[in-house]
């Protein structure tokens, strides 16, 4: 006889809104390191909401579900 164990989630499932939650102070500092550029400090405030106001802009797009069978056009047409 097989004993059943649970199951585990399915790796598909949406994030949690743990997971989904952008920390833009963090993002820009990991950006700045990874392009090796410096912002001054007086500065970092102003970058940041930028990058605050990109991510609102942005996260309806990010919102939209999308089927997972979809494929991509071979060109654009408008």
């Amino acid at each position: 006889m097989i004993d059943a164990a649970p199951s585990e989630p399915s790796s598909t499932a949406p994030p949690s809104d743990t997971e989904n939650s952008f920390n833009v102070d963090s993002y820009v500092a990991q950006t700045l390191s990874l392009l090796g550029l410096t912002v001054p400090p007086e500065q970092m405030a102003s970058v940041v909401k930028n990058f605050e106001q990109v991510q609102a802009i942005a996260q309806p797009v990010l919102d939209f579900p999308l089927p997972d069978d979809l494929e991509a056009a071979p060109r654009f047409e408008p």
